[in-house]
């Protein structure tokens, strides 16, 4: 019940939210995958790619590649440094322009935790992003803060919600929110995919999107010859 009740809590407070914001017709699309890739105890590598469009399945807005490495400090403390690289569009209507590239690199903190006897993950990224609009060089930088819960339904589906909120050194202080909520399945313990909605708030504006993601574990630790 109280799985039920904080999910319906999470889903009530964003709807509100988005009653009171502009809303895009247009209902987009995010197709994400994300690898974690263990070579020992402490270390892992982290692999990404998403491809984002401003409607379900045409009209291209970016694509983002990512790549890093994770160290887990203890069994609640995960550190990441990372790298982007995103090829931008950053108009609804087909133009000439050529699109923005973004080179970005970023320290996160990870921490694991459990509330009312879920679990839960607070996760701290600091941004630094290089853009390169027509020539046009810009640095800004950025915090972002996400609070997530995953729920397990059984041994193979189970549901997640999160909320991220972004903070900017320059400009305005928050402007970006995005809220998910997703269905999903483990389909191995290596493969899990997950189908759900990402309410993006940015610059005023309230963007509807599908997102789909692939999620990869992998581990090349050697194991112990008995």
């Amino acid at each position: 019940m109280k799985k039920v009740i904080l999910i319906g809590i999470l889903i009530f407070s964003f709807l509100n939210f988005n009653a009171q914001t502009k809303s895009e017709k247009k209902f987009g699309s995010w197709y994400m995958y994300y690898g974690n890739h263990t070579i020992s105890n402490n270390w892992s590598v982290l692999t990404g790619f998403e491809e984002r469009n401003y409607q379900t399945f045409q009209n291209y807005n970016l694509i983002l590649y990512n790549v890093g490495v994770n160290y887990k400090i203890s069994k609640k403390f995960i550190a990441t440094i990372s790298y982007m690289y995103l090829d931008i569009d950053r108009t609804f209507d087909p133009d000439v322009d050529p699109n923005t590239i973004e080179n970005r690199h970023y320290e996160q903190i990870l921490y694991v935790t459990k509330h009312f006897k879920l679990p839960f993950s607070h996760r701290l990224r600091i941004e630094h992003r290089h853009l390169n609009s027509m020539g046009i060089k810009s640095l800004r930088n950025r915090v972002r803060y996400r609070l997530k819960t995953k729920i397990s339904l059984n041994k193979r589906f189970y549901i997640t919600a999160s909320n991220e909120s972004f903070f900017n050194f320059n400009g305005n202080l928050y402007a970006e929110n995005r809220f998910y909520s997703a269905f999903g399945l483990k389909a191995s313990k290596a493969i899990s995919l997950e189908v759900g909605y990402l309410g993006h708030y940015i610059n005023d504006l309230h963007l509807d999107r599908l997102q789909v993601g692939l999620f990869l574990k992998t581990d090349f630790r050697k194991k112990a010859k008995i």
